[in-house]
């Protein structure tokens, strides 16, 4: 066998173990956000429409289009136990020769609880004070199998909504509070005030995104999110409320702890590298000692051990799944006023470290208020 034979079966051989790229190319952009997502999930293949209804779903709650936002969170989340069970793709993106991406899109435990946060503030806007409860609740369980035991369902505002509810159902939501207040450290919360009928849920910045990390792209890391506002400022005519932030998702996000699936990985990427180690010692030596009469027999064995080798370390798929919810925040917060009947303009000011407002990112709201109802308002500074 001559070297350039040798080397045609090599390159062969990499061509059959690489797979082109998951690249999916951009929409067509045309200034209507909810029309571009919708078009977008439609020609998402199905692993990712998912990921693409959660995204459109936040375009259309910062654009009050509730009833889109709600039939999208309805679409994209199952059952939380549907989400934890392990289906075909899971199975799949566990074997040696399939990404982690193979999956459908659930996310991670920190978009999990953001996904059932938002599904339960659309539920309160729309009057559905229980549901919204439970929502929270659910949301606080996609975060109860952190490896630590101090970083458990530690989100500080569903504990606190949860609480909040309680109360104004007429029942004792101390436990929550006291729960809520506990997560929150020096953080001082509002006490609940049962008569408050407006609720401002608040968020800030732009939240972490997923890449790979370790050696072959095992490990799931994060790159932080950033916000500029450390409090939020809520003004009605004579009213004025400054609260504090309540959560950040780039803590939630990166106290998960380990996964099931890192340890997945992780051989996978043993694997890969031992094949690529084993590929890299036969492959060359074994094209030269193939070259001579009389080495060519040990050749042609080690350069077989060699290209089995580059073989199984191309084939072997150990990258972490990088998708990512990414038009979520960094910071979320919440105020609450009591205002009578009628119409009413609230501005809302989103200060930075000095307690100065950033007038970039003002925002103004026009509050209809309904009586036996509470009035529930997103506002995001981006």
């Amino acid at each position: 066998m001559k070297l350039a034979t040798a080397n045609l079966m090599l390159c062969a051989l990499f061509l059959t173990a690489c797979q082109s790229p998951d690249i999916q190319p951009a929409p067509e952009f045309d200034g209507d956000l909810i029309a571009a997502g919708k078009k977008e999930i439609a020609n998402a293949p199905p692993r990712n429409k998912n990921l693409y209804r959660l995204i459109t779903a936040v375009h259309a709650l910062k654009l009050r289009q509730n009833k889109v936002a709600r039939e999208l969170f309805d679409s994209a989340m199952p059952s939380a136990g549907q989400i934890l069970k392990s289906d075909a793709s899971t199975r799949m993106a566990q074997s040696l020769f399939s990404p982690e991406n193979v999956k459908g899109f659930h996310g991670e435990p920190y978009e999990r609880a953001m996904g059932w946060f938002y599904r339960g503030v659309i539920y309160w806007m729309d009057g559905e004070a229980e549901n919204a409860r439970a929502c929270f609740r659910t949301a606080q369980l996609m975060d109860a199998l952190a490896e630590k035991a101090e970083h458990r369902a530690d989100w500080v505002i569903l504990d606190y909504l949860d609480g909040f509810i309680t109360t104004k159902l007429g029942k004792d939501g101390a436990e929550a509070l006291k729960r809520a207040q506990s997560n929150a450290g020096e953080t001082k919360l509002s006490d609940y005030n049962r008569n408050n009928n407006v609720m401002f849920i608040l968020q800030t910045g732009f939240g972490p995104v997923k890449k790979s990390g370790g050696d072959v792209g095992e490990e799931l890391i994060y790159d932080g999110g950033h916000s500029g506002v450390h409090s939020i400022r809520v003004t009605v005519k004579d009213q004025l409320v400054t609260v504090p932030i309540f959560d950040n998702l780039t803590h939630q996000a990166s106290t998960r702890g380990n996964r099931a699936m890192d340890m997945i990985l992780a051989r996978k990427a043993t694997v890969k590298k031992t094949a690529d180690t084993i590929g890299d010692i036969g492959t060359v030596p074994g094209v030269v000692l193939a070259d001579f009469e009389d080495t060519r027999e040990a050749g042609l064995t080690l350069l077989g051990m060699g290209l089995i080798g580059k073989f199984i370390g191309g084939s072997v798929e150990p990258r972490a799944d990088t998708r990512t919810w990414n038009n979520l925040p960094q910071h979320l917060s919440f105020a609450s006023l009591q205002l009578p009947m009628g119409k009413h303009q609230a501005t809302i000011e989103f200060l930075d470290r000095s307690g100065t407002a950033l007038p970039e990112h003002q925002k103004s709201v026009i509050l209809d208020m309904q009586t036996g109802r509470d009035t529930v308002v997103f506002v995001a500074d981006q």
